[in-house]
């Protein structure tokens, strides 16, 4: 994969691209483009797996219930734990573009609010890319601004100021995360 420019993307007329896949095909991360004419991802669960979302730009309606949405926009990152009823909608002018984490690649979806298993437990569903973000775990994902101990396989940065990218590769130099990046890692 290398360095992946996410503006370079962002300007292109794609709408749709898996930009990385590891190597057992368990996770990828998907680019989507939604316009405002476009009918978006209808509000979902996964039992099985999860996916989750950076705003790289634009003003993303975001489905946490089959009846309720929030506004998420450039810079936060919107979690559909498993079992989390989610969903993507463009309700503004301009376009949404997201990065989307998924896992795993056999994760089915089900639209049918009956069928979910409903848990107590108050998740986080949105958080800000900031230098106050810390860490946000699951059993399938970690998302954190911080160090890299060593290497593991499926460890990617996200400079979110600049839109990169880059696979973290065994080396004896990791790339220098700072403030300004999310180390995403699937577990």
């Amino acid at each position: 994969m290398g360095n992946i420019n996410l503006r370079a993307l962002m300007d292109s007329n794609k709408k749709f691209e898996k930009v990385w896949e590891s190597i057992d095909r368990n996770h990828r991360i998907l680019y989507f483009q939604l316009d405002k004419d476009d009918e978006g991802i209808p509000a979902h669960f996964h039992p099985n797996g999860e996916d989750s979302a950076i705003i790289l730009h634009g003003e993303l309606t975001y489905d946490i219930s089959f009846d309720h949405q929030i506004k998420a926009i450039e810079h936060d990152i919107v979690f559909g734990w498993t079992n989390d009823v989610h969903g993507y909608h463009n309700k503004s002018q301009g376009p949404v573009h997201i990065l989307v984490f998924a896992t795993p690649e056999q994760n089915p979806s089900l639209y049918e609010q009956n069928q979910i298993y409903t848990h107590k437990d108050k998740k986080v569903r949105k958080a800000k890319l900031n230098q106050y973000f810390k860490e946000i775990s699951s059993s399938r994902m970690n998302f954190s601004v911080g160090r890299i101990e060593k290497y593991k396989p499926n460890i990617l940065i996200y400079y979110w100021n600049t839109k990169e990218l880059i696979e973290v590769r065994p080396s004896n130099h990791f790339p220098l995360p700072n403030q300004d990046c999310l180390i995403i890692y699937f577990k």
